[in-house]
């Protein structure tokens, strides 16, 4: 281990030139530049080792309070300009908001941040491998991760002017997280992001997307759990407020691997280092409020008189009934 922290003390002291906010990381915790070390090579990514409000987190059914105040989730259900990128990281898509196109912001008007109204920015896919049969949703219901978690990011458009601004600022992010899940057809929205990623096999290509409508990507439930975190990625900002679905939307295993063909390259290699797994592991919930609009059934509340933290049956089930 001493020699582990000496060789990490070295490095860093042979790389002041590139030690800044966009120097190269990776979700691989076995380079440097990994996870783990986002905390240590960048001056701007500090919370990524320090924070104590980090994200994602393992949701623990017996751990969540019932709040009858929070709202549904109201996501504007309009069509929208988008370009699909690929980082080397992550695939992103990232809504056109430009004032030509002001008459479609996608507002998310009711959340477990109102009042302030944010507007949708950025959807990121986190994804596994099926070759390897590892799952790669940041969040974990019950100690269960599934194959992937669509990230919506929405920045506060009341407080501040962009997404860029909003990012490292106080109530700047809210993020919806939905988890995907293996099933006998892929969300129809989802369909669309899948056919259009066999464009940005390479890092740096992208596509435009037309007529994307991202509140088709969201489950048909109003039931989510909602929570004080930070982004997983670098610098880690704990500014966001995360709104967990609790149903999953499917996607079929067939395009599930177009998205296993992604890479981390800008170009082809005789060993392909390929995108996925692309997720951060999990961070302490460190005493933090689970609060979810799930009501308990007559049984649950029998059972669950006078316990602040029942379990209201968020069940994280891999087998679960699919629901079209």
């Amino acid at each position: 281990m001493a020699e582990i922290l000496f060789l990490i003390f070295t490095l860093l002291i042979l790389l002041p030139p590139i030690i800044k906010s966009d120097y190269p990381w990776t979700f691989d915790n076995d380079l440097f530049g990994g996870p783990d070390f986002w905390g240590l090579v960048s001056k701007h990514w500090k919370l990524c080792a320090s924070g104590q409000m980090q994200s994602p987190i393992n949701i623990d059914p017996n751990s969540l309070l019932f709040d009858e105040n929070l709202p549904p989730i109201h996501l504007e259900s309009i069509q929208v300009d988008a370009i699909l990128k690929n980082t080397g990281q992550l695939p992103v898509i990232n809504i056109n908001n430009s004032q030509a196109n002001s008459m479609k912001f996608l507002n998310i008007s009711k959340s477990p941040a109102s009042p302030y109204n944010y507007r949708l920015q950025k959807i990121i896919f986190h994804t596994g491998r099926l070759e390897t049969g590892e799952k790669g949703s940041e969040h974990t219901i019950d100690k269960t991760r599934f194959p992937g978690e669509l990230q919506m990011l929405a920045f506060n458009s009341d407080l501040y002017d962009n997404f860029t601004d909003a990012l490292s600022k106080p109530r700047g992010i809210l993020a919806i997280s939905i988890i995907v899940d293996i099933g006998k057809q892929t969300n129809p929205e989802l369909r669309k992001l899948s056919v259009a990623s066999q464009s940005i096999i390479y890092k740096g290509q992208y596509v435009r997307l037309r007529k994307l409508n991202p509140s088709e990507l969201l489950p048909k439930t109003v039931n989510y759990v909602t929570y004080e975190g930070s982004l997983t990625f670098p610098g880690c900002y704990e500014t966001v407020t995360w709104v967990v679905m609790n149903n999953p939307i499917y996607i079929t295993r067939e395009d599930f691997e177009i998205w296993n063909t992604i890479l981390q390259t800008d170009s082809k290699q005789p060993n392909p280092v390929y995108m996925s797994p692309n997720y951060r592991p999990l961070k302490p919930v460190n005493k933090r409020l689970l609060r979810t609009n799930i009501r308990l059934n007559a049984a649950d509340l029998e059972i669950c008189k006078g316990n602040k933290f029942p379990d209201i049956s968020y069940k994280a089930n891999p087998r679960r009934k699919e629901k079209h």
